[in-house]
């Protein structure tokens, strides 16, 4: 049974059944990850291009999802969620991002593990003919910045001489588009979102797939949404997919309970060594840092822990985030 807590996590209309958001790790893959879905996969990636002000790819020569090689930063391996290949040698990594990490730092990570490993060999001292890296972040659950206007941001590398700014290289860009941002500017099918493409796919992305009249004036105005909607309604029906979902939603809610025992692990440790900091000093001062200074050693002893328990860097990022705000 579906804790009702996951509506946070999925989306839920008050009277509607949940629904499976497409961008759901295994939907994601399902949806945009497989041979037959280069139309629809081409079509989002070409929409958000455009948006961001990049030229749009070709054909699609290849399409895979969870591409990973060994080796890296700590051992960390670069694992993509869909990766796309043109016949123009540019390869565009599609990633689902619903959790909170580092996304610049991630983004660069992939790209660059990318653009070693597809680089045709040759000349070792010649830089000019290599593939171009197009990572697109859709991200979900936290923004990049408070500028509600601009949910779609590119970066590249870029020098600076003087006040002047020059690109250096198309060979690698960045785009992320701050979902969040357009499920708050856009509440509603409005008719800019009904006749521009791009707005209407993050729509569609931002507020979750709905069986409505709503959801009909967008597929009507764009054919490739309307084949979207019949491959996330086929997905919706694979077994493995339900499954996969099911065991997410387990670990979300054990996941959440080991935060909130870590939180109160850690102000019991704090507060204890802080009070021993305190009467050390004789000080009401002294019991205030001392307060402080012990909850920090609670909380690394905590994070200590989950270390050794094996819990991803990620995962560890969102407790440490979690218990800074408490």
């Amino acid at each position: 049974m579906v804790n009702n807590d996951t509506r946070l996590l999925f989306g839920r209309d008050e009277e509607g059944p949940l629904r499976i958001s497409p961008l759901f790790n295994d939907a994601f893959l399902w949806i945009f990850g497989r041979h037959e879905s280069k139309p629809i996969t081409k079509s989002l990636v070409n929409a958000i291009l455009q948006r961001a002000g990049i030229p749009t790819i070709g054909e699609i020569s290849e399409l895979r999802c969870d591409a990973a090689s060994a080796g890296g930063v700590k051992l960390r391996t670069g694992r993509t969620d869909v990766l796309v290949a043109t016949a123009e040698r540019t390869l565009v990594d599609l990633e689902a991002q619903r959790r909170h990490t580092n996304v610049s730092n991630k983004a660069l990570f992939y790209a660059s593990k990318l653009l070693c490993e597809h680089s045709y060999k040759g000349d070792s001292d010649d830089y000019d003919d290599i593939t171009q890296i197009i990572t697109i972040t859709l991200l979900e659950g936290h923004t990049l910045s408070s500028d509600d206007d601009v949910f779609v941001s590119v970066g590249q590398i870029r020098w600076k001489r003087g006040e002047e700014v020059i690109d250096g290289t198309d060979r690698m860009l960045f785009v992320v588009v701050e979902l969040d941002k357009v499920k708050k500017r856009y509440t509603a099918n409005v008719e800019e979102v009904l006749g521009d493409e791009s707005l209407a796919w993050l729509y569609l992305l931002a507020n979750g797939y709905r069986d409505d009249k709503e959801m009909d004036a967008i597929m009507s105005n764009f054919p490739t949404i309307q084949e979207f909607a019949e491959r996330y309604k086929l997905a919706m029906g694979d077994p493995e997919l339900k499954r996969a979902y099911d065991r997410y939603i387990e670990s979300r809610l054990e996941y959440n309970q080991m935060i909130h025992e870590a939180q109160r692990e850690a102000e019991s440790i704090g507060f204890s060594k802080g009070e021993e900091k305190g009467r050390e000093k004789g000080l009401k001062e002294g019991r205030k840092e001392g307060r402080k200074e012990g909850r920090k050693e609670g909380i690394n002893e905590v994070l200590g822990r989950l270390h050794q328990l094996g819990f991803s860097e990620e995962d560890i990022a969102t407790v440490t985030d979690s218990l800074s705000d408490t």
